[in-house]
Formats: C-alpha cells, sequence, structure tokens
C-alpha cells in the first residue's frame, strides 16, 4: 500500500510539471488544466471501475483517499496563503488597505446575501442553506487571474487589489461556512446576518492577534540563523500547521488569518533579519512549497468531482445560472456601489472603472471553493438532499468560472485596454531600450575582439537586436515628453526604491534590525513623498530621520537626573549606527545616480539628483559632528571601531564561506577560521559604556571657556540648515551629558 502511494505521489508531480509546462506555453491558464486533467482522471476512473475493477483498484489511493475532505484544508491551504502572504509587498498594499479589506470581508457577506437570497426565492430551497452554498463560492482564487495580468502586464496597482482580496477572502468565507454548518446540522435558530458578522468578526480579530504574536516570535529567532539559510527556512516551514491548528481548535479562531498574519510580520521584517541571500532563499522554498501544495490540492480534489456532477439534473443547471449571474451582480455592486464610498469619504484612492470591471469578471473561484463544496458534500452531519444540492453546485460553479471567466479574462483585459502603456511609461521604455542598446553594443564589440570575429558582423547583429527594441517604443525624447518636475519625481523615485533594497545589506549582526527597520519605514515614507510630492516631499520625508528619537530624549533625562546610563547608552549605539548606515548607503546612491541613473534621466536631472543626495550627505555629517563634539571622541571612536570591526569581520565570514564553496580551502580549515571569527564577533558586538562618556566629559571640563558654555547652551536650540529647494533639516540638537 505505501509502495502504491509512493508511485501515485510521483506520477502526480510528474503531471503537474506537464502541466505547468503546457501553462507556461500559453495553451491554457494552470488552474483550468489542471481542472480539465483532474476531472479527466476522475472520469476514468469512474469508468474504469465499471469495466474493469481489479486496474480501478490499483488508483484508489489516489482517487478515494482514506481522509475527509476538509483535510485538504488542514494540509494544503496552510502554505498556500503563508507563502501568498510572505511574497506580498506590505509597504505597497499599505495605500489600498481599506479597497482591499472591502473586497475581502465585506464582499464576502454580500456575495452569501445575495446568492443565497436570490436562490432561495427561486429553488424554494431554505434560506440557511442557500447562504451556505453563497459562502462556499464566494470566495475567490487569484492565482489564474494574477497570471493573466502578469503575462499581459497590467498595472501594479490591478495586481495588488487581487492579491490583497484572495489573502482575507478564505478565512471571511470558511468562517461564514463553519457557522452555518453548525446552525444547520445542530438545529439552531439561524443567527442572521448580525450573528454571523460578530462572530466571523471575532474569529478575524483573534486570527490576526495569534499570528502577529507567532510571527514577532520567528522573527525574534531569524538573526541568529542568519549564516545558516536552511535553518532560517526550516523555521519559517514550520510555522504554518501549528498556528492553524491552534488558531482553529484552541482559540476558536481563523487559522486562515492567523497563517496570513504571521506571513506578513516575517514578510515585512525578515529581510532585516536575514541578509538578501538567506532571504532569497527562504523565498525560493516557499515557491516551491506554493506551488505543490496548490497543484495538488486543484487536481486531487478535481479527480472527485465527476460522481457529484452525474446526477444533477436540467433544474440544477438552471439554479447554477442563477448563482453565476447574481456572484457576478454581487461584485459589481461591490465594486461600483461601495468602493466610490470609500473615495468619498478619503479612505482610499479612487479605483479606475476599468480596473473594477476587470476584477469584478476576474473573480474565478478555485481550490478553496472545490475544497469546501466537498467537505461539504460529504458531511455526514448534513441530509443526504442538501449535501448533493450544495456540494454538486458548488463544484459545477469552479468549474464554470474557470471556462468561462477564465478563458476570456486575457480578451476582456485588452478590450478594457489595461495593456496599454501610458504616454510616460512609453517614453520610460525608449529609455530603456536606447540603455540597453548601448549596454549590448559594447558587450558585443568585446566579445567579437576576444573571439576574432568581424566588427561588421557586430553591426548586423546590433542592428537587428535594436530594431527589435524599437518596435513599440515611442519615438518621443525623454526631456520632451516629461516636464522637468516629472523627471525629478522619477528620479528620487527611482533614488528612494534603490535605496530600500540596499539597506538589508548591512544586516547578519553589523547594524542592528531596529536602526534598519526604522530606515526602511523611512524610504517607504520616501517614496510615498516624492510620488505626491516631487522634490520638496522627498527631501521632508528624508530628514525624519535626522529627529532624535524618544529613547534618546528619555535616556538623557534619565542619565541627567537620576544616572541611569542603559537607556542612553542604547539610544546613542542606535543613532550613530543609523547615521554612519544612512551615510554608506547615500554614498551607494551617489555612484548609483552617476553610473545607472544618469544614463536614463540625463545629464541635467543626474546633476539636479546628486545635488539632493550631496545635501542629505551633509545633513548626515553634521549629525555625526554633533555627536562627537556632544559626547566626546573617546565614546564615538569606541562606536565607530565597533561598526568597523563588525563589518570586517562579516566580511571575512563571507569570503571564508566563498573560499570554501569553490573547494579552494578544506571544509576543517573553514571551520577553524569561521570559529576564530565567531569568537572575536561575540568580544566585539557589546557595545561601549555611557562611562566613556562621562571621561571625556571630565577631561573637557578644566578647558572650558565662557564662551564654549555659551555655545554648548545654544546647541539646545537647533539651527537650520537650507537646501537648494527650500526645505528645512533640523540637526540632532546636543544635549550635553551629564
Amino acid at each position: 500500500m505505501i509502495a502504491q502511494i509512493l508511485v501515485l505521489t510521483g506520477f502526480v508531480l510528474a503531471l503537474i510539471s506537464a502541466i505547468q509546462f503546457a501553462a507556461a506555453r500559453g495553451w491554457l491558464p494552470e488552474s483550468t488544466l489542471l481542472a480539465c486533467v483532474g476531472i479527466a482522471l476522475g472520469g476514468s476512473y469512474t469508468a474504469l471501475d465499471a469495466f474493469a475493477p481489479e486496474v480501478a483498484g490499483q488508483l484508489s489511493p489516489l482517487v478515494t483517499l482514506a481522509w475527509p475532505t476538509e483535510a485538504y484544508l488542514w494540509i494544503f491551504l496552510p502554505p498556500l496563503i503563508f507563502q501568498a502572504a510572505l511574497t506580498v509587498d506590505v509597504r505597497a498594499m499599505l495605500p489600498d488597505s481599506a479597497p482591499i479589506l472591502l473586497l475581502a470581508i465585506v464582499a464576502v457577506f454580500v456575495a452569501t446575501g445575495l446568492i443565497g437570497g436570490v436562490l432561495a426565492l427561486v429553488s424554494g430551497q431554505g434560506l440557511m442553506l442557500c447562504l451556505l452554498l453563497g459562502a462556499v463560492v464566494a470566495t475567490t482564487d487569484p492565482s489564474a487571474v494574477i497570471a493573466v495580468f502578469r503575462s499581459l502586464g497590467a498595472p501594479a496597482r490591478l495586481t495588488r487589489l487581487v492579491e490583497g482580496e484572495s489573502l482575507m477572502n478564505d478565512a471571511a468565507a470558511i468562517a461564514i461556512v463553519g457557522i452555518l454548518v453548525a446552525s444547520i446540522s445542530e438545529g439552531l435558530i439561524a443567527p442572521g446576518l448580525y450573528g454571523v458578522a460578530w462572530a466571523t468578526s471575532l474569529s478575524i480579530l483573534g486570527g490576526g492577534v495569534a499570528g502577529y504574536v507567532a510571527g514577532r516570535s520567528v522573527v525574534a529567532l531569524l538573526p541568529a540563523l542568519d549564516r545558516l539559510p536552511v535553518a532560517a527556512a526550516t523555521l519559517t516551514l514550520a510555522l504554518p500547521y501549528p498556528l492553524y491548528v491552534a488558531a482553529d481548535e484552541l482559540l476558536h479562531a481563523s487559522g486562515v488569518i492567523a497563517v496570513v498574519s504571521a506571513g506578513l510580520v516575517i514578510s515585512a521584517l525578515g529581510p532585516t533579519r536575514l541578509s538578501p541571500s538567506s532571504w532569497y532563499y527562504v523565498h525560493i522554498i516557499w515557491r516551491q512549497m506554493s506551488v505543490l501544495a496548490g497543484a495538488s490540492v486543484f487536481l486531487l480534489a478535481a479527480m472527485r468531482v465527476p460522481p457529484m456532477l452525474g446526477d444533477m439534473t436540467v433544474l440544477d443547471f438552471v439554479y447554477l445560472l442563477v448563482v453565476l449571474v447574481a456572484a457576478l451582480v454581487a461584485r459589481l455592486g461591490v465594486m461600483f456601489g461601495l468602493l466610490p464610498v470609500l473615495s468619498w469619504l478619503r479612505l482610499s484612492s479612487p479605483v479606475d472603472t476599468r480596473y473594477k470591471l476587470a476584477i469584478s469578471w476576474g473573480g474565478l473561484r478555485g481550490a478553496v471553493t472545490l475544497v469546501l463544496g466537498l467537505s461539504i458534500a460529504e458531511n455526514s452531519l448534513l441530509p443526504m438532499e442538501d449535501r448533493q444540492f450544495v456540494g454538486a453546485l458548488a463544484c459545477s460553479f469552479v468549474l464554470a468560472s474557470l471556462f468561462i471567466n477564465g478563458l476570456s479574462l486575457r480578451w476582456v483585459v485588452e478590450r478594457l485596454g489595461l495593456t496599454a502603456l501610458s504616454e510616460q511609461q512609453k517614453v520610460l521604455q525608449r529609455q530603456a531600450a536606447l540603455m540597453s542598446s548601448a549596454e549590448v553594443q559594447a558587450d558585443l564589440t568585446r566579445i567579437a575582439e576576444q573571439l576574432l570575429l568581424p566588427q561588421s558582423l557586430v553591426r548586423s547583429v546590433h542592428a537587428e537586436y535594436e530594431a527589435e527594441l524599437a518596435t513599440g517604443a515611442d519615438t518621443v525624447e525623454f526631456e520632451s515628453a516629461l516636464t522637468e518636475r516629472e523627471r525629478l519625481s522619477l528620479g528620487l523615485i527611482i533614488l528612494a526604491t534603490k535605496e530600500h533594497s540596499l539597506i538589508p545589506e548591512y544586516g547578519s549582526g553589523v547594524i542592528s534590525a531596529r536602526n534598519l527597520d526604522v530606515m526602511m519605514r523611512n524610504t517607504a515614507q520616501m517614496i510615498d513623498a516624492a510620488r505626491e510630492g516631487g522634490r520638496i516631499g522627498y527631501n521632508r520625508a528624508a530628514t525624519h530621520i535626522l529627529d532624535p528619537s524618544p529613547s534618546l530624549l528619555l535616556g538623557r533625562l534619565l542619565a541627567r537626573f537620576l544616572r541611569i546610563d542603559w537607556l542612553l547608552m542604547n539610544a546613542l549605539g542606535d543613532r550613530f549606527e543609523l547615521m554612519i548606515c544612512r551615510r554608506a548607503v547615500l554614498e551607494q546612491l551617489v555612484e548609483f545616480n552617476a553610473q545607472s541613473l544618469g544614463p536614463f534621466v540625463g545629464s541635467r536631472m543626474t546633476t539636479l539628483l546628486e545635488s539632493v543626495l550631496k545635501t542629505r550627505l551633509e545633513a548626515v555629517d553634521k549629525a555625526i559632528a554633533e555627536m562627537r563634539a556632544s559626547y566626546g571622541g573617546d565614546y564615538t571612536h569606541a562606536l565607530e571601531r565597533r561598526l568597523l570591526f563588525l563589518f570586517a569581520l562579516n566580511k571575512g565570514s563571507s569570503m571564508i564561506d566563498t573560499l570554501k564553496a569553490e573547494s579552494i580551502i578544506s571544509a576543517e580549515i573553514a571551520g577553524n577560521i569561521t570559529g576564530a571569527l565567531d569568537e572575536k564577533w561575540r568580544s566585539v558586538v557589546a557595545r561601549p559604556s555611557v562611562s566613556l562618556i562621562r571621561k571625556s566629559s571630565r577631561a573637557r571640563q578644566p578647558e572650558r571657556t565662557q564662551e564654549e558654555g555659551n555655545d554648548e547652551g545654544a546647541a539646545d536650540q537647533p539651527d537650520e540648515v537650507k537646501e537648494e529647494t527650500g526645505e528645512n533639516i533640523p540637526p540632532d540638537s546636543g544635549v550635553p551629558p551629564p
């Protein structure tokens, strides 16, 4: 039996690989192909069971699994939703949090109520049963939709809205289904819309709190596993299943929301706790897990559909049409009736009408709806007729959405003009093509010289390459197509985005995770501010990081009046690290602006952007100089030495790992060197004591003059440093230490 299951598992994995290959060739969306293959296998098994039962018996472990269909949710759903949350750009989704919550939660209630109410009127079935069906089909599966959007180059906001909706609507639908099943099976009085909404809200809130706590716990452990990417990935793999079960069984909260919440926390804080290579490794592992889990559950569930659809009547297909229409009307009602309210209340920027239509038509149902329908069909607590009614309509609804909406979605998106580039995007495409062409020509010339190939061949290949790039590219010049303000804002957004990606490189314990988080939040603010306010907004957001932190201000007071040093020591160490790291990143940005961004935005913009970066560098240098002047050379020298030593140890460990990977040194030699470096790291990583400040302060005390005392008192009043943009940069106010 075990050998048979292992062979069938290998068959399923090979089949999934073939389906993904076919989907990549554009034959059909992956979800549609999985459904087709699964139904074909399920139908083949039914036929074999009738005509060749001995052959069908070999396939029975694959089709008639021993566990109930609810087990599909427990086995496959946690890794699916955790991986989706782990790959989400939390910062980018925050501006659209209101419409995402509306689509993910409110839309589920609207769809449940409208589908259930209309079906009850048409079919004569009980309202609770029809509401149950409405809840089952209310959840959407974005995998096929997002794949289409990305392949067509649809706008990023459209994809974010669909991704955000999918993260939470499963939880709302599963919670409603659970409440309705309990009410029907136990003969309870209908809880009503208010009762369902209250119970669902409590379930979601409890799951969110549990997931946040679990996510923060994992994040706290990640820095210790930074040099062990396999261990870090294994730790994240250990989280979803226990969290899902604990939230669902022990806390009676939403396991889905708990897993999503934990994934979002790790997604937001993980990049500053792990090195970029380790974080990438975690993503690769979860990408593979998600692909296998999603394809497997869809394929295995679809194989169990044919027996359910065999008993459907003509009247059932009429009911299916009613459900399809009601579901579409419900989504359109939310899009055009409720989303504008958010804009009117200024909770969200307006959503383009074309986006609303694409999201409405792209509301495909997938694995979760299929599994929920099958779990209802095999729930022995419900009457047989009710089980068949809900199960058959739910499964047929999934198939109809995949074959009707799924196959036509690409055509709808193209007809709505969502694949067309804006004028600004066309100009940027042309700039990118020109930069690529110049780089390719230089590389072709170098390769031809190395291989002794004629330059005429280089010119021919480059001309053909350039002609291919020119297809669809706008011929308008960059500087004439965009105003100077638009070009400057674009350059600032690119710089802030690049800065956001550079910060995690200073992790691995060299810079504290707290400081990296502060810088990541600050660059996120700079991106939004540059998009909305241009250079003024960018500069205003950039100066916030120079403000003294609340812990630094409180630490000064505690040290001055109560002689409690630990808070001041930590705050000063954090601030010094923050300034040093910010300066290192700014130096990289100056180089990036000159070498990479310059050819893209032009020489005029390159000069302006360099002046903005130089002004930021001067402000940071001023803050560092004020720290040295206020807290003495001994203390800042110790901080500088500590940082430099940590950089050296981190670089040395990386080089030893590289030498070992390239077989230049043996594992034994690498282990000995790494052990010595780790021991030195433990001795250096502690920050210097504030006693050095007092020592420097006492050494300077006799030499102070009245004029110096007046100057020091004036330091409490921060000078204002004018940028060329007119923005003020408040430097650190150096309150003298005790």
